[in-house]
């Protein structure tokens, strides 16, 4: 008995216990069973067991990438900067203040601004860009802050710019993943959610509501919609600070979940562990149906990218989820071995993924500003970040003139995607759509 052992030895065997379970967590087989059709196809993409199945009812992944940097600019890639207002961090709610205190802009001209900014950094080519390289789904991170005023009135505008990504997708064939990257009074606290100044979503019943208002709105607009393939509840969301998600944030999950399925009865909904498949809780737990777990992979460890890879599958074995499972967001940085292993690995499992990101502005990471951040995108700008709190409307207008894909240079990962599709076609590959 362990009570009997002396306190190194009871150690060493707790130790050896634990070595036991995780390596036969490990080995045991992921997703072995993938029928290749399901007789109960509804035109939408629909999880069914751990596998999804596209309209027709046909075996099907995920295979592609985030437009990040977009509706949520985020401060490390930024083509703008805030000086030194409030804390000089860039934020989307920060940047909007700091305009409003700039005494050489007019709110008519922020306006302006936000809509030339959003005009330009994805258009039209980027998403047929996306289904040359023979990927097949677009992850579109948005914000509260894209479809709220200020007041939480409703923009009149407010679905603008999603309805042109998801008729841009329904254009070229894509998949659109509609992701809620910033929860009202912010999910995290984390600069990604447009907001690291609050951290009052959860316990705001007045915030809460609100997000669940968003996605009920989302839900009727798209509800017939068979080119959004899911909805991404809420980003890296967190319990505490810097901490990870638990369950009270999959019962809030749980709350989303039936306020959509009161209005669309349809859609795969897409529950984020963040980060580790253990913070996690089962879907049996609140009879969900139709709905794929979903994990952030980042190895920013001394391990390598096939043991993290590995860790993430035993994780996932270990909690027993009986869902389908999709990376929402990876990077293999700046070795194409660690690419090439991670797709493969991918592959194997049966996981979909959209890697992160489609762009970025590489000025300030490649610059050593912020640190251990390099190749993040397909394609990198090299802008120098104009302060919205001083800057004309002239000169941050010049700025956003030139953030089109055109004037950003192609990167490794491009070219490790390019040379996939290459690899795909010629072993006679077929694409989702």
């Amino acid at each position: 008995m362990i009570w009997l052992l002396t306190i190194p030895a009871a150690i060493v065997l707790a130790v050896i216990i634990l070595a036991i379970v995780y390596a036969a967590a490990l080995n045991k087989k992921t997703n072995p069973d993938r029928p290749e059709k399901i007789e109960t196809a509804n035109g939408y993409v629909t999880a069914c067991g751990e596998n999804l199945y596209d309209g027709e009812g046909k075996l099907m992944r995920f295979r592609g990438v985030n437009f990040g940097n977009w509706f949520v600019p985020e401060p490390w890639m930024a083509v703008m900067g805030v000086g030194e207002f409030e804390t000089g961090h860039y934020t989307f709610r920060r940047g909007t203040a700091a305009m409003k205190a700039n005494p050489l802009l007019t709110d008519d001209r922020i306006e302006e601004l936000y809509h030339l900014y959003m005009q330009n950094y994805i258009g039209d080519e980027d998403f047929e860009t996306v289904k040359r390289l023979g990927l097949d789904t677009v992850r579109i991170p948005f914000t509260y802050m894209n479809l709220l005023n200020a007041d939480g009135s409703w923009r009149e505008d407010a679905f603008r710019y999603l309805d042109f990504a998801v008729n841009s997708c329904e254009k070229y064939g894509l998949y659109a993943i509609l992701d809620l990257h910033g929860a009202v009074g912010s999910q995290n606290m984390d600069n990604h959610s447009g907001d690291d100044n609050h951290f009052e979503l959860y316990g705001n019943r007045a915030n809460m509501d609100k997000t669940v208002e968003i996605w009920r709105k989302v839900a009727e607009r798209y509800r017939d919609n068979k080119t959004v393939a899911a909805y991404d509840l809420i980003n890296e969301t967190r319990r505490k600070p810097h901490r990870f998600t638990g369950r009270k944030q999959f019962d809030f999950y749980d709350e989303l979940y039936r306020a959509i399925r009161e209005i669309d009865p349809f859609h795969m909904i897409l529950m984020e562990c963040f980060t580790f498949p253990t913070h996690g809780v089962k879907e049996t737990v609140y009879g969900w149906e139709n709905v794929c777990y979903e994990y952030h992979i980042y190895n920013l460890t001394p391990f390598s990218q096939k043991t993290c890879l590995g860790f993430y599958k035993a994780l996932h074995n270990l909690k027993g989820y009986k869902v389908p499972v999709y990376i929402g967001e990876w990077n293999a940085y700046m070795n194409n071995a660690d690419w090439q292993t991670t797709v493969e690995y991918f592959d194997k499992l049966g996981w979909s993924y959209t890697s992160w990101t489609f762009k970025t502005n590489g000025y300030l990471y490649n610059r050593g500003i912020y640190k251990n951040r390099n190749s993040w995108g397909l394609y990198e700008l090299d802008i120098p970040p104009v302060d919205l709190s001083s800057a004309s409307f002239e000169e941050i207008a010049a700025v956003y003139k030139s953030i089109g894909t055109q004037n950003a240079a192609k990167t490794h990962v491009y070219e490790f995607y390019r040379e996939l599709n290459e690899r795909r076609l010629a072993n006679g590959a077929e694409t989702n759509k």
